[in-house]
């Protein structure tokens, strides 16, 4: 529970908000007080939600289909207003954390709170389906443990199981790690069958901790739900088998909800209530009380930087970390449209985050607005093209100068790629490459989003350039890198087999040059020289780039690997650096040979190579090591802020000056009901780590990028310049 932050409203409809709650992906959650003085945590829906008809017809039925659920393990509907400026909905307040908390602070649930949990739940989705409803996204932070026992809440996504459906195209409706495959696949409507698949998955975390389709590689999460069997190991041998009937991929071959009922018992709602829950429920008690009997502080007011600032942060849930080489920033001349904020009266967007004790960020040199023509709803990612500032959004792409944040132009996507939120996008030198890479495979394994076509955008004019792949069964799904006129792919094969073909496109004529079977589900690539090397789950494989021959292979995870994941490569300094998270080492290959020459524990991956060093990064920290030997060097801890975690593609290194990450202040990579994000930079040379502190959206929404001094921040409102001293 949180003060109110600016921009935050005192009232809501008729309810008074005391606190914030949390903060996901559609909205705000506020303990809020009704004239009668009822508590209620009241959602509301975030502005460009609003802005979208199709979204308030479909808030519209929810909120009337969710008024007729009843049931001890709910949380009742009191109120709401789909036609409000911004829509809302208020369900009774429930005081207890959420499973997520739970697990993460008192560990995995023996077995006699497991059978309550799993009993209470079952009963939550009999009300809930009774009711004509499907919830669809039914997952730990969704569950409240309450004195009475668990409640199910957010209905935000439920759908009406006789409603057509109203998602968009290429929408996924839920959490992936606790998805039904045909919520994926979208070969079907999900059902209240799905339900039933993601309540297995809340159990499987509750027992053990982590989810049955968990990874270290987000990329590969969407594949396991559809393709491969859960991991139950730590699951209670009585439970095994029920729990594997519910994760069938067919839902046809789930069980019923009455006969899953009848297999917890029996089960003892008091056993989910442990002495230290009960305290913890106390205090959240307490604090809602004091929250509704105290004088309430308006909230502050917004900084003037924001005051006219459109809400409209990105839909994407990719972490994301930059780290970058200094690059010699040109540019002359200031645009209209960027604000210098240049003058020594001039304040930081926003403070540090709350009681972190980072100092806040600098005043932002310049400030620049997504431009009007593209008409998006969502910033997504900024890179560095040497004097231009690459901004990405879902329907376009614009280039800003690096020096003075005049906006230099601005592209539509490419007719080919149906949304950029999905796309692969990097830059080689001057030149943006993207291509359509949305995977969505039906259980016949044909992708719903084929893609046979690459495309290019020069950073400096914003001319673009579509380049074809006739001829071939194969959908393009990630690029690797360039060498001269030639593109490095993956592919997988349209139908069939799911394994990753390496392709040599030649960029001219759109001609395949050569095919390499990689022999796996998942493969990361990178170039150096004349050099393609790619990373399955066991091996490193380096390819000559113009004949695609083997000129090296090394076997790195001895045994069968066919359950674990590739992870991106780092490449400097002639050594290819090489993350497997699942066994907690980097190692450093010799890019001419092929041979191992050091190992390091570490569970961070590789962002930078820069002075000599190798530089990692996980939640909590960045870590040092030498390059040459892999000692440690230095480690610079960020706690309590979180970093977002990266899948880096380009390589960095020279004199870099400063480490760049997202970051989050609730503590936890798991809930998503945080309270807000924004950048944390790291001087290298002993510098004073900074923060700046955006909005409440958290690490996933913002981007940053760092060239020479100077860090530029997006948060999906607007394109930020800082110059930092390093």
């Amino acid at each position: 529970m949180q003060p109110l932050q600016a921009g935050d409203p005192a009232w809501v409809g008729h309810y008074q908000m005391l606190a914030r709650l949390g903060a996901g992906g559609m909205g705000t959650v506020y303990l809020a007080k009704s004239p009668g003085a009822r508590l209620a945590a009241l959602k509301l829906v975030r502005q460009e939600f609003a802005n979208d008809e199709g979204f308030r017809e479909r808030f519209r039925r929810e909120i009337a289909a969710a008024r007729q659920v009843s049931g001890l393990y709910t949380a009742p509907v009191l109120d709401g207003d789909a036609d409000a400026s911004r829509p809302w909905l208020a369900v009774s307040y429930v005081p207890g954390p959420t499973l997520s908390e739970a697990v993460r602070t008192a560990g995995p649930l023996p077995e006699p709170p497991l059978r309550a949990l799993g009993a209470g739940l079952v009963e939550a989705l009999q009300a809930i389906h009774a009711a004509g409803l499907v919830h669809r996204d039914l997952k730990p932070t969704n569950i409240l443990l309450a004195e009475d026992g668990p409640k199910v809440i957010d209905f935000g996504i439920t759908k009406s199981a006789d409603a057509s459906a109203l998602t968009g195209t290429g929408v996924l409706v839920g959490t992936p790690a606790f998805m039904a495959p045909e919520q994926i696949s979208r070969g079907k409507d999900a059902g209240p069958p799905s339900d039933v698949f993601s309540l297995a998955g809340v159990l499987v975390f509750a027992a053990t901790g982590s989810g049955p389709f968990a990874t270290a590689d987000p990329s590969s999460l969407l594949y396991r739900v559809l393709y491969e069997d859960p991991r139950l190991d730590g699951v209670p041998a009585s439970l095994r088998e029920l729990l594997a009937a519910c994760l069938a991929k067919d839902p046809a071959e789930r069980p019923e909800l009455p006969a899953m009922l009848d297999a917890f018992a029996p089960a003892d709602p008091a056993a989910l209530i442990s002495p230290g829950l009960r305290e913890e429920i106390a205090a959240l008690e307490a604090a809602a009380t004091a929250a509704s009997t105290a004088p309430v502080a308006p909230p502050p007011p917004l900084p003037s930087i924001d005051e006219t600032a459109p809400v409209t942060p990105s839909r994407r849930r990719v972490l994301r970390l930059a780290a970058a080489a200094a690059v010699g920033v040109v540019g002359a001349g200031g645009g209209a449209t960027a604000w210098a904020l240049t003058r020594k009266d001039a304040k930081p967007v926003k403070p540090a985050p709350r009681a972190t004790g980072l100092v806040a960020a600098p005043p932002p040199v310049w400030a620049q607005s997504w431009p009007s023509d593209l008409r998006d709803d969502s910033r997504l990612n900024v890179v560095m093209a040497g004097g231009t500032v690459v901004w990405r959004g879902q329907k376009g792409f614009c280039g800003v100068d690096a020096a003075s944040g005049r906006l230099l132009w601005s592209a539509g996507r490419p007719t080919k790629i149906d949304s950029l939120d999905e796309c692969v996008f990097q830059v080689f030198g001057s030149t943006i490459v993207a291509l359509g890479a949305m995977q969505l495979v039906q259980a016949d394994g044909t992708n719903l989003f084929p893609t046979k076509t690459i495309h290019t955008i020069e950073a400096t004019t914003g001319a673009a350039r579509t380049v074809e792949i006739p001829g071939h069964d194969l959908d393009l799904q990630d690029l690797f890198g360039l060498i001269g006129s030639t593109a490095y792919v993956s592919a997988k094969p349209s139908q069939g087999s799911r394994d990753v073909v390496v392709l040599a496109v030649d960029m001219n004529s759109g001609r395949i040059l050569w095919r390499f079977p990689a022999r796996s589900v998942y493969v990361y690539g990178v170039t150096g020289g004349t050099t393609l090397y790619i990373n399955t789950p066991s091996k490193v494989i380096a390819l000559d780039g113009a004949t695609g021959a083997q000129r090296w292979t090394r076997t790195l995870v001895p045994g069968d690997a066919s359950k674990e994941v590739a992870h991106p490569l780092m490449l400097g300094d002639g050594l290819l650096f090489v993350s497997e998270t699942g066994y907690g080492s980097l190692r450093a290959v010799d890019t001419a040979t092929g041979a191992v020459k050091w190992t390091a524990p570490t569970v961070g991956r590789p962002v930078l190579v820069v002075n000599g060093m190798v530089v990692t990064a996980d939640l909590t920290s960045f870590q040092a090591y030498d390059r040459a030997t892999g000692a440690p060097r230095w480690k610079r801890p960020t706690d309590p802020v979180e970093l977002g975690l990266s899948s880096p593609r380009n390589d960095a290194g020279g004199s870099s000056r400063l480490l760049a990450a997202a970051i989050d202040d609730n503590g936890t990579s798991s809930d998503d009901r945080h309270d807000g994000g924004g950048i944390f930079v790291v001087p290298f040379g002993g510098g004073t780590a900074w923060a700046h502190w955006g909005p409440s959206y958290g690490r996933d929404e913002w981007s940053v990028a760092v060239s020479g001094t100077n860090v530029y921040a997006t948060d999906n409102r607007r394109l930020y310049c800082f110059r930092a001293e390093a």
